[in-house]
């Protein structure tokens, strides 16, 4: 049970009951006189101390202490608040050809700016391919496959392409300070489930603790008999969707960690939107709308995984009629479609597609 914490009325009650058992003939409720005063003013400073024993047991439990005392807990544990990370990735341009290009080259994209960590040689074609590095830190510093970034100094080689084309693995692994929620949540889960010498949800509590990896499944027989596949979501991609960078991120620690026995996949979830039919909403507004979206979609990030065939993940189609009639203004709907329960496979996982009214 939780620690209560008595008034000072309260204290003060039971402390004149305690002085009429102990003192025969006097009475603290008689004004006046100074027993009232003594009461009160200790009252006063026992209530202090229930506020303090109070703070105190929150403090035991992962589950209430104070930011500052749940690291602590996770310090206990080995686990560390997730600290900001910057980008890499790969881009190419065109320059002269067949020749070396230091490291140091400056790209912008917005306001970030990066710069190429190595030498690089073109090819025969005059293709450059450089591996750049963001300045800044954080999920902003990610860009998609395929995006262009700008060179920061056109004067510098004039002879190299002014943009950049960002490579198919785009450029990832920029993650942000890892927030309370998720530092408790891998604290209780690390807690929940002990390290067992490389059980899957060792695997997933491998994941979780790289920068930006916001969730992570660990399934058997992934690829053959012994080998282990993980799936995770990503901070600030479409869906939490992870690119081949942050794949690559995630490969590499999950390597440096692994049992030697166990072959190891890391995949990222293949998205498959999931279409709905709504008829006969009650209150058909854009507001009530929005809503409805919003509560569908919070229901995947609780309840969605990625469906292998091994562990199939059967999305219930009463939790998507359950998440419509939560949203706010909703009163009374007819679910349409999907008219049943879906089962996902191959690695995919359901994310929020198109929804209609009729």
């Amino acid at each position: 049970m939780a620690w209560t914490v008595l008034s000072p009325s309260e204290i003060s009650a039971r402390l004149r009951g305690a002085l009429r058992r102990y003192l025969p003939g006097t009475d603290a409720l008689v004004w006046p006189n100074n027993l009232t005063a003594i009461v009160k003013t200790v009252a006063a400073g026992l209530h202090d101390m229930h506020l303090r024993a109070a703070w105190l047991y929150e403090q035991i439990f992962a589950t209430t202490a104070s930011v500052q005392h749940l690291e602590r807990h996770g310090a206990e544990l080995g686990i560390y608040r997730r600290p900001m990370a910057r980008a890499e990735g790969v881009v190419t341009l065109n320059g002269y050809a067949d020749t070396i290009y230091p490291a140091g080259i400056a790209f912008i994209a917005g306001n970030r700016l990066y710069h190429s960590i190595s030498d690089a040689r073109s090819d025969l074609a005059g293709l450059l391919t450089l591996t750049i590095l963001s300045d800044d830190y954080g999920v902003a510093t990610n860009i998609a496959a395929g995006e262009t970034v700008e060179r920061a100094d056109p004067t510098q080689f004039p002879n190299l392409e002014l943009e950049a084309t960002v490579a198919s693995g785009g450029i990832g692994g920029g993650a942000d300070t890892e927030t309370d929620a998720s530092l408790r949540a891998r604290i209780l889960d690390r807690k929940r489930r002990p390290p067992q010498g490389g059980a899957y949800s060792d695997y997933e509590q491998f994941a979780r603790a790289v920068p930006g990896v916001i969730q992570a499944w660990a399934f058997p027989f992934a690829d053959a008999p012994g080998t282990v596949g993980v799936w995770f979501l990503f901070e600030g991609r479409e869906n939490g969707i992870p690119e081949a960078g942050d794949i690559a991120l995630v490969q590499d620690a999950l390597e440096a960690r692994r049992l030697i026995r166990a072959g190891l996949s890391v995949s990222a979830p293949i998205p498959s939107p999931l279409t709905i039919t709504i008829a006969n909403l009650a209150v058909d507004t854009v507001q009530t709308r929005a809503a409805i979206a919003a509560s569908i979609a919070a229901m995947l990030v609780r309840r969605a995984r990625p469906g292998v065939a091994s562990a199939p993940f059967t999305l219930s189609r009463s939790w998507i009629s359950e998440a419509i009639s939560l949203a706010v203004g909703e009163d009374r709907h007819f679910l349409i479609d999907p008219s049943g329960d879906i089962t996902y496979v191959g690695g995919e996982m359901p994310v929020l597609g198109t929804i209609s009214y009729v």
